[in-house]
């Protein structure tokens, strides 16, 4: 049918689905060969991205409280879909579409006043890769990364299921605040209703934990561990830096001038599927032993969470393993690291809130 168009589904911790076949049908959004059948338009959420390339997302949540995302495929599917989509989204996709068109006319005359001696240096500057990208994102200052982290958080906060007071919340911020005495940023933690077991980390200090985590978790000292972790990919700016690599040149240039609008609009479609590389994972491993060492608690949890999650017979693949691979690799690297680094003066961590947050978590999904 002409209004069709060609997408890819996101959804938690997975890897996309498609391109799969989209068109909108009155009110209803029509998704072909997927297990979802259709969603109502009234239950979207749109935001916009790419510099090299436009990009157009529809989230929703679905009926079990998941974060999923269509994704219009070429720039043409994404016309068709601006074109066909029913009037009561027009307002909200024209709208962002202008500021998205706005901000990379932006960076076009930024590059049109290049001279080209800077042309070389960028270009030098990219070849090196990996080390550009921890560069640029060593000179962000920390306003404009809070910007970029509240952005990025009015997306998730948008799509629901966010849990910012409450039994659950105040616990994981009481340990929270123990890990991060002294840091440059003022950390928010928030718990998402989610029965996954993963937890994430946003720039400028954004921790979040979901449900599932939560009733994972044996006891205090193995949620230090998972958030120790987490803290340290927003203290060495792994989050910040992946999710400029993994949207290219475009994203290096709009915040080098302050636009990090486009950015922003991906934050929340890459939030806990960020699959950062060996050497980030094992420093956050290190770093997160190091500070909860520093907070006199016992880093035990830390490496009983990764043994239980590495048993496949306990847990199949959740989440928070399959976005941090080489479990069993690291829970080894772990116990060397506790071994040769003896904490006489830590202890196991204790709350006396530990079984009310259990008890108010809400209900698992059936």
């Amino acid at each position: 049918m002409s209004n069709s168009f060609l997408a890819y589904l996101h959804t938690s911790n997975a890897a996309p689905q498609g391109p799969l076949t989209a068109h909108f049908f009155g009110q209803q959004l029509s998704i072909a060969d997927s297990a979802i059948a259709s969603v109502d338009v009234a239950q979207l959420n749109i935001s916009v991205g790419g510099m090299d390339q436009p990009q157009l997302f529809l989230n929703w949540l679905d009926g079990n409280g998941r974060q999923m995302a269509l994704q219009a495929a070429t720039p043409d599917d994404v016309a068709t879909l601006l074109a066909s989509a029913p009037a009561a989204l027009q307002p909200a996709l024209q709208k962002l579409w202008r500021e998205r068109q706005r901000n990379r006319r932006q960076v076009g005359r930024w590059l049109a006043g290049l001279t080209g001696a800077t042309v070389v240096a960028a270009a030098l500057l990219w070849w090196q890769g990996n080390n550009t990208i921890a560069w640029l994102a060593g000179h962000i200052p920390l306003s404009a990364e809070k910007q970029l982290g509240d952005m990025a958080l009015a997306q998730v906060r948008s799509q629901g299921g966010l849990l910012e007071q409450g039994a659950a919340q105040q616990l994981v911020e009481e340990i929270g605040q123990r890990l991060t005495t002294g840091t440059r940023y003022h950390y928010r933690w928030l718990v998402k209703q989610d029965d996954s077991v993963n937890a994430f980390a946003m720039p400028g200090g954004i921790i979040v934990v979901h449900t599932g985590l939560l009733r994972q978790a044996a006891d205090p000292g193995e949620l230090a561990g998972v958030l120790a972790h987490e803290v340290q990919h927003v203290e060495q700016r792994h989050s910040l830096r992946q999710m400029i690599s993994s949207l290219g040149w475009g994203a290096l240039v709009g915040v080098s001038i302050g636009d990090i609008s486009a950015v922003a609009a991906m934050v929340a479609h890459q939030a806990g599927t960020l699959y950062f590389s060996r050497d980030m994972e094992e420093e956050a491993d290190r770093l997160g032993l190091y500070a909860l060492q520093r907070a006199q608690i016992r880093p035990d949890g830390m490496l009983s969470f990764f043994q239980k999650l590495d048993n496949k017979e306990e847990t199949a693949a959740p989440g928070w393993l399959s976005s941090h691979p080489q479990t069993a690799v690291r829970a080894q690297g772990i116990t060397q690291l506790i071994a040769a680094h003896p904490c006489p003066a830590c202890v196991p961590l204790r709350s006396a809130h530990w079984q009310a947050m259990k008890a108010a978590l809400p209900a698992a999904a059936k």
